[in-house]
């Protein structure tokens, strides 16, 4: 297993969420974190006026908006696929260790370019589709 594997699995985080959470709720709060951070980040890349630390915070905004896209893609191949359950296997057996151990990974979220990183060194393991 390799390090990104155990320091953030977003396969499994999105499966934890789908199962818990339900599909709809999970996916629509990705799509939110996808496009509302998206227009944060562009509105205050606009109005910036050549500050260096709003020009790093709409930086910021953006980069969050590429984590949450591949955990919209997992979101929405895992309910198509119904297949959370599987992809979560003998850790359902203990919900509140698996939320437990996957609500410290969803922390990854807030961290630029976690996700697509951990997710890219992942897709060799287990394909996206």
């Amino acid at each position: 297993m390799s390090y990104n594997a155990r320091v953030l699995d977003a396969r499994k985080l999105v499966a934890v969420d789908v199962v818990f959470l339900s599909p709809k709720v999970i996916i629509t709060e990705f799509m939110v974190g996808v496009f509302l951070s998206a227009a944060l980040g562009i509105f205050v890349l606009v109005r910036a006026q050549r500050s260096l630390a709003q020009i790093c915070l709409g930086v910021y905004f953006i980069s969050l908006t590429i984590n949450y896209v591949p955990m919209l893609i997992y979101a929405i191949v895992i309910t198509r696929a119904n297949s959370a359950r599987r992809e979560l296997g003998s850790e359902l057996h203990n919900k509140h260790l698996a939320m437990a151990k996957y609500r410290r990974q969803s922390l990854w979220l807030l961290v630029p370019l976690a996700v697509p990183l951990a997710a890219f060194s992942q897709s060799q393991k287990h394909p996206l589709l």
